[in-house]
Formats: structure tokens, sequence, C-alpha cells
């Protein structure tokens, strides 16, 4: 279920990343992105 609410707003996001790739602020943008998806997930099994 929250796959389902979830991965639109994920290929919305990466679409538009992909059309803004050359800007200056995408790249930084990313690597946010990046440590917070991968920095929360193992936080949310640990506390499971």
């Amino acid at each position: 279920m929250v796959a389902e609410i979830i991965a639109p707003a994920v290929e919305a996001m990466g679409d538009f990343m992909d059309a803004e790739e050359n800007k200056w602020w995408v790249r930084p943008l990313k690597v946010l992105i990046y440590i917070g998806v991968f920095s929360v997930i193992p936080l949310y099994f640990y506390f499971i």
C-alpha cells in the first residue's frame, strides 16, 4: 500500500532530476537525497 503511494512520487522525482541533470543544484540535491534514503532505511529496520 505504501509502495503504491511512494512509487509515482519517486518516479516523478527521478524524471525531474533527469530533465534537470545539468543544473548546478541537482548534484548536491541528489547527494542529500541518497544520504537521506540510505540513512533512514537502516534506522527503520533497526527500530522495528
